[in-house]
């Protein structure tokens, strides 16, 4: 309908008096009902979702304040309430009494088997020098090491038969752990034991360790043992270069001796070249082995007629620490050398698991590959009934072939092959990692 046909519509009702009365009772019905609902929402609130509008007649002001006293009354009593209740809402939220069983009894099991784990295992060599255990250092300068009936290598064959051994490993740079993939950073401090170098690991240390360089003098050496003598087949380069290519057929023998600085002492007492005597020649001529033959390694030289051995230092690293060689007794199987110490040999731990052939590691820190395990506590075992051969220039190799499992005090039991495939890294390639002393804790 357009505006003006409403605005004449209005005009007819206002004009007819029965109409106009009619729209004023019309009115008054509408309002009035208005009025009613307004005074319904006044006492029961507002409606929900809309704000209550702000009266300030002083009949609401009277209520609202009597309703705040009340609401603070009601507060107090439940203030009341729940510091003298057990019971409290505060209380019920607390972790240590709504903690379930399970968790409560897991964590009594860690606190125990914790304690159980951080138990250091000490021979007398490490007792009187221990600092405070944490998760990341056991507080124990050295790991203790034993072991029994195990053929121990280094690489390229190089190595020696363990008849028994007690000793420390400690690491050269104090407060570091021992690391397996860096042999130059500790030494093996012997306390008590007998090694067996047999011919074969002198063929291997001679041909692969201390004669690897050119020019010089000595090539192609053979060693053959029995009792109280040291053969040994090499040949032989006068002055280095003559002749040129090989070497003279040489033949020496003669016992080993030890000296009163744990020195090993070779000194033939035939030498023979060509199957023919020449050591009374090169005597009635002023000449010794050391100038037609000179030789000087680290841990190895010829000092006129006698090649001179320090056992410290004669095999690659890890080197030896050697208080006292007691003796060097030469036998058909080989060179067998006796140690002996100061320091007691005595509390060491039975290893976990019972067997002939073993290395046992207790107490102090380690690393391998880039794990870092503190307070050691592991036996190294091979997987078959033969005795353990262990390589450590290439453990990472032969642990990877092997098996690990642990027992519930924390000992960890390896099972090696001892045959295996050489296919890992350089053997220094972990040995540039952040030293301990320089992390935070």
């Amino acid at each position: 309908m357009r505006p003006d046909t409403r605005l004449q519509t209005m005009n007819r009702f206002v004009r007819n008096p029965l109409s106009a009365v009619l729209i004023a009772v019309l009115l008054a019905g509408v309002c009035g009902n208005g009025w009613a609902q307004g005074q319904m929402r006044k006492s029961l609130g507002p409606e929900p979702g809309r704000l209550a509008p702000t009266l300030n007649d002083d009949d609401d002001e009277t209520e609202d304040s009597e309703s705040t006293e009340s609401q603070a009354q009601a507060s107090d009593k439940d203030t009341a309430s729940g510091e003298t209740s057990a019971e409290s809402p505060a209380d019920a939220n607390d972790d240590r009494t709504v903690q379930p069983d399970v968790v409560t009894a897991q964590q009594q099991r860690y606190a125990t088997l914790r304690d159980t784990w951080s138990r250091r295992l000490l021979p007398d060599a490490l007792k009187s020098d221990v600092g405070t255990f944490t998760l990341r250092d056991s507080g124990v300068r050295a790991i203790a090491l034993q072991a029994q009936n195990v053929e121990f290598y280094l690489d390229q064959n190089i190595g020696y038969y363990v008849k028994n051994l007690r000793a420390l490993l400690e690491p050269r740079q104090a407060g570091e752990p021992v690391n397996f993939d860096d042999p130059e950073q500790f030494d093996i401090h012997i306390l008590s034991g007998e090694l067996l170098v047999r011919p074969k690991d002198l063929d291997a240390l001679f041909n692969n360790y201390l004669l690897d360089y050119q020019p010089r003098s000595l090539s192609s050496v053979t060693n053959k043992t029995s009792k109280d003598t040291l053969t040994v087949e090499v040949g032989a380069r006068l002055f280095e270069f003559i002749p040129p290519v090989g070497g003279l057929p040489t033949t020496l023998e003669g016992p080993i001796t030890v000296t009163d600085d744990n020195k090993l002492v070779y000194a033939p007492t035939s030498v023979k070249q060509f199957g023919m005597p020449v050591k009374s020649l090169l005597s009635g001529a002023g000449l010794d082995l050391q100038t037609l033959t000179p030789f000087s390694r680290e841990g190895i030289k010829l000092e006129k007629d006698r090649l001179i051995m320090d056992p410290e230092t004669l095999f690659p690293p890890p080197h030896v620490k050697i208080d006292n060689l007691e003796s060097a007794t030469l036998g058909d199987d080989g060179l067998t050398l006796k140690f002996s110490s100061d320091a007691s040999d005595g509390g060491f731990s039975d290893p976990p698991v019972a067997t002939d052939s073993y290395i046992w590691l207790q107490a102090g820190d380690a690393r391998f590959y880039s794990t870092l395990l503190v307070n050691a506590n592991l036996q190294l075992m091979g997987d078959s009934d033969e005795p353990l051969r262990f390589n450590l220039y290439h453990y990472r190799a032969q642990s990877a072939e092997g098996t690990i499992s642990a027992q519930m005090d924390g000992a960890l039991i390896v099972r090696v092959p001892n045959e295996f495939k050489i296919d890992d890294e350089d053997v220094h390639q972990y040995s540039g990692l952040t030293p301990r002393s320089a992390s935070a804790d």
